[in-house]
């Protein structure tokens, strides 16, 4: 086991960038925020797009730091040293690209870091991240989760900000899983923690690739560099082991970029040197899904209470990763039927008075929009489809016409709400949604999402599907700069205590 160090001298810390003599100069903790600093702790002082960081130094210094690392854009000033008082100031070139070697370097300093699995993808992360998390926890392993929906132990998650972590908050995550004798990590890594260097110097133990669809091309510019920024966790980092979707286009194309790499879906397939699982017949039922599979490791059959096909793949990620690690075809059978539901992953909400079944999702994007209604229709019976959805300002505005028309296309009724406005008006956020419609004047704007549940639960026949896209984990709406509690997870369970009993809501 890696203990985190009681203290780390200065010298011995920035030792692979620079020669300095601080022996004396002990660092017992890192952290990029002044807030945090407690006695001994190392400050590192980025300039951010936000916030310059440089700006907290006497701060970070009054509250104990024991050095600071100042981030410098010019090459010719690196190594630089100031005191304030007996406190170093060191000037680092491009401080930002080495904070993930220098976390591990403190957290980890005998490089014994346990399994740590990386999840990445357009959709699907979350979800994969939190079953295998959960088959782990089933098999007997202490399993913990870093994404989207949290961090920590599973099941005991704290709420993240950011789907992956800064790099010092990564790895001091870490190393408190290991001090409670974790086994594996599946963390969901993020295009941008990619991009940003948050993860560069994680030594992963393997990872998946889950599928390529627009998103992010506010930060990105273009597919091409979301691509990119995905594909350099398969090509720039030393895992032992790659699982590529190979029903993605991209996957596909991926698989013969890494002819190790190990292929599950629909299409995956034997190749010269790779292990596979293809999926076989698929069976949708009231419950959930049934599905057999062809592998490397043999065949078997699947049963879980998930819907869909993109569930189907997600099981088969998280199914083929099992195998490689030597879990048996026979144990993975029993345990996928006593998986949990995933928060705000195609939740359902029954009103059996009604006999109308609501689904939260976090469909956020029009590829994940299109999965979750399609998948809902193969489990309808009877009655109508509905969407309800909006669109979060201050992002990809490209994707709003997008969305508009996968709604359009696979649901029968549509019902737009707000999403996060943010700093954009959510009238005109609606307007641009509108414009994707080829009949705008069948769609229902409600901006109140409650409102519009309400109003659904009173109007909406026996037998109907109502997916409710968007929040699905997330408690909050941004309005303005405000950060407002609002979820439509709560709401719902909320009204099924009340609606279920009297049919009508007293709230």
């Amino acid at each position: 086991m890696s203990e985190k160090p009681q203290s780390l001298s200065l010298t011995v810390l920035l030792s692979p960038w620079l020669d300095v003599d601080f022996d004396n100069t002990l660092v017992s903790g890192l952290t990029l925020d002044s807030r945090e600093i407690k006695d001994g702790c190392l400050f590192a002082a980025l300039q951010g797009a936000q916030l310059d960081g440089r700006t907290f130094i006497d701060k970070a210094v009054e509250c104990g730091a024991s050095a600071v690392l100042s981030e410098t854009k010019e090459r010719g000033q690196h190594g630089l040293i100031t005191l304030q008082g007996n406190v170093p100031v060191i000037q680092v070139y491009q401080l930002s690209d080495m904070l993930s070697e220098l976390a591990y370097r403190f957290y980890f300093p005998e490089q014994n870091l346990h399994k740590v699995i990386a999840v990445t993808g357009t959709n699907g992360k979350t979800t994969i991240a939190t079953l295998l998390a959960n088959c782990w926890n089933i098999l007997g392993k202490q399993s913990a989760q870093m994404g989207t929906i949290g961090n920590g132990l599973f099941g005991k998650l704290k709420s993240s900000l950011n789907t992956t972590l800064d790099a010092i908050s990564v790895f001091s995550e870490l190393n408190d899983y290991q001090q409670k004798n974790v086994d594996y990590t599946v963390m969901e890594v993020s295009s941008h923690g990619l991009t940003q260097g948050r993860v560069s110097a994680l030594p992963f133990h393997s990872a998946i690739f889950t599928n390529l669809t627009r998103d992010h091309l506010d930060y990105h510019g273009s597919m091409e560099n979301y691509e990119l920024a995905k594909k350099a966790l398969f090509e720039h980092f030393p895992v032992k082991q790659r699982f590529i979707n190979a029903d993605d286009a991209t996957g596909a194309q991926w698989l013969k970029d890494f002819p190790d790499a190990i292929s599950f879906g629909f299409n995956a397939e034997m190749l010269t040197k790779q292990r596979y699982l293809r999926i076989e017949q698929v069976e949708y039922h009231g419950q959930g899904i049934n599905f057999s599979f062809q592998s490397s490791w043999g065949q078997g059959l699947i049963s879980a209470p998930f819907y869909g096909d993109f569930n189907v793949s997600n099981l088969a990620a998280v199914l083929t990763q099992l195998l490689a690690e030597n879990i048996s075809i026979k144990q993975a059978e029993a345990v996928f039927p006593r998986l949990n539901a995933v928060p705000g992953r195609m939740e359902q909400y029954y009103f059996p008075n009604n006999d109308i079944t609501f689904v939260v999702d976090y469909a956020h994007t029009p590829d994940a929009l299109e999965k979750a209604l399609t998948a809902l229709q193969k489990h309808k019976k009877t009655g109508r489809l509905i969407c309800v959805f909006g669109c979060g300002g201050d992002r990809d505005k490209g994707k709003r016409s997008e969305m508009a028309k996968v709604s359009e296309n696979f649901a029968g009724k549509v019902v737009l709400v707000d999403d996060n406005p943010r700093s954009e008006s959510a009238e005109q956020i609606m307007q641009d949604i509108l414009k994707g419609f080829n009949n705008p004047a069948r769609v229902t704007v409600i901006h109140d999402r409650k409102e519009a549940v309400l109003d659904l639960l009173d109007n909406a026949l026996p037998g109907d599907i109502v997916l409710l896209a968007g929040k699905g984990h997330e408690d909050y709406q941004i309005i303005g700069e405000q950060r407002i509690f609002y979820s439509d997870r709560a709401l719902l369970a909320s009204l099924q205590c009340t609606y279920n009993k009297n049919n009508k809501a007293d709230l």
